[in-house]
Order: structure tokens, then sequence, then C-alpha cells
């Protein structure tokens, strides 16, 4: 009967043991990195959100001349006591974004830091009017080091998380930026003409006054989403304050020009405005 109770605790005992010897075990693959760069729908669980191959900047929605995206990049492996670096490069076969118009140069080396198993990497994007037109492009490769390899050259779908977008497998280590500033009459927008003649608050809409008016009063595109983000109110305070910008430059001998040459127009300026038809003093 002893015999029968040792042979249960001993079963017990190493199965226990075993458990614990898995989870002592070291990670034997190849320690490198990877582009974790992962986004979503906002109605979606973030830490679902699917591993992207891709991102999008919209200038539209973004204020002033520049901003600044930050591209996660993963290591493999386990933490280390040190810091480790790896190097960055630009693609230029993929890009077509021009430096010193659309970005600025990223630093050709990073560090992940001692203990920690990802970086951030800052990458600061410039406004141009090149991307109203066209969307620009900047390819990203992941450089090795002496601390990491190339990790994942190819990245399958991985549950629980969400499929990425246009791609179920792509180069992990290689990630693509794309500028884009096209412009568009918003949903919103108090204006039009009349046989070419201008009326209604703020006129016909142009790209040029749209612009204006985030530059002068700090808007997005998204204020001119809907009544509610430009309500009543809001849109009086457009008008008024185009309204007094473009009259002071008119009166000191600087009018504000639309690309046919006539002045711009909002309600309550003294001037009337035609499309096509210049301005001549």
């Amino acid at each position: 009967m002893k015999v029968f109770k040792i042979i249960p605790g001993l079963l017990f005992f190493l199965l226990l043991f075993s458990a614990c010897e898995k989870e002592l075990m070291k990670y034997e693959g190849t320690e490198g990195i990877y582009f974790g760069v992962q986004w979503g729908p906002v109605h979606l669980d973030s830490t679902q959100w699917p591993y992207q191959s891709f991102s999008t900047v919209n200038f539209i929605n973004i204020p002033g001349d520049e901003t600044e995206i930050k591209l996660r990049v993963m290591a493999t492996g386990r933490p280390k006591d040190y810091d480790r670096s790896f190097g960055l490069r630009i693609n230029q076969d993929s890009s077509t974004a021009i430096l010193g118009e659309n970005y600025e140069a990223p630093a050709a080396n990073f560090i992940i830091k001692a203990g920690e198993m990802y970086t951030d990497i800052p990458i600061k994007l410039l406004r141009s009017d090149n991307i109203l037109e066209e969307i620009k492009t900047l390819g990203l490769n992941l450089m090795p080091s002496k601390d990491f390899d190339i990790a994942i050259p190819t990245w399958y779908y991985l549950a629980p998380y969400y499929k990425s977008e246009r791609k179920e497998t792509f180069d992990a280590s290689f990630h693509m930026i794309e500028m884009n500033g096209a412009i568009t009459k918003p949903a919103v927008w108090w204006g039009a003409s009349n046989a070419g003649k201008e009326g209604g608050l703020w006129g016909e809409f142009t790209v040029k006054k749209f612009l204006l008016m985030c530059e002068l009063m700090d808007l997005i595109y998204d204020d001119f989403g809907s009544a509610s983000t430009m309500p009543n109110a809001r849109r009086d305070v457009v008008n008024q304050v185009m309204r007094a910008h473009l009259q002071e430059q008119y009166d000191n001998k600087m009018p504000v020009l639309e690309s046919d040459g006539r002045l711009m127009w909002v309600s309550g300026v003294s001037w009337t405005s035609t499309i096509g038809v210049p301005y001549n003093p």
C-alpha cells in the first residue's frame, strides 16, 4: 500500500520539475530586431491592434508645418544588462519623399536600453506643397549590428492580433511611411459661387483659402467635418478672423490672391470676387 502512495507523489514531483525546467529554458533563437508598429480602428482593443507594414500621416489633420511620428522597434530574446545598438537607413528605392522638404534625416543609430526590449524611434516629417496632389513615401530599413541580427525577415499573421492591412505577410525589417496632403472640400463649407461670383459667408472653397483659415485659427480638417465641430458660432468667428486679415492685407497693399489671380474673398470685405477674373489694381 505504501508503494501505491509513493508513486502518485513521485509523478507529481516529476511533473512539477518538468514545468519549472520549461520556465527556466533560455531563448535559443536569433536575437534580433524588427518593426513592431501597431495601429488600427479606435473601436478595437488597442492591445490587439494588428502589426502593420506601413504608417499613413495625413497632414490635413496636423496643425503646423511639421510633425513627429514614432516607430516602435522590438527585440527578440531576453533583456540584457547593457545598452544595445542597431542601425537605420533610408531605402531610396522605395522613397519619393525629398530630404529637407518632406522629412529631416533621422539618426543613423539607435539604442535599446539595458533591461528594455523595445525603443520608439522618432522620424520628423515636414509639410510641403508637393504632397497636395501626390502621396510621398519614405521607406526605412533596420540594419543589423554587433548586438542584433534581423529577427523577422517575414512577418506572418499572429493570433490574437487582428490581421494587418494590405499585407498579411511582409518584411518586418522594413517600414513605409506615407505622407498625404490632398485636400478636398470638407463636409461643412459655408459659401459657394453663383455664375462665378462668390457669395455666402466664406465664398467658394479653395485649398489656399482653407489652409489660411487653418493657419490663422489653428484648425484641422476634422473641424470642418460636421455641424457639431463647426457650429454656427464658430463658423461666424472664422468669417470674422478671415475678413479682418484679408482686409488688413488689402489695405496695406499686400492683397491675398487666389491661384487664378482674383482677390481672396469672404463675406464682409470691401470688394467682390468673380472666379477666373484676376485682380487689377
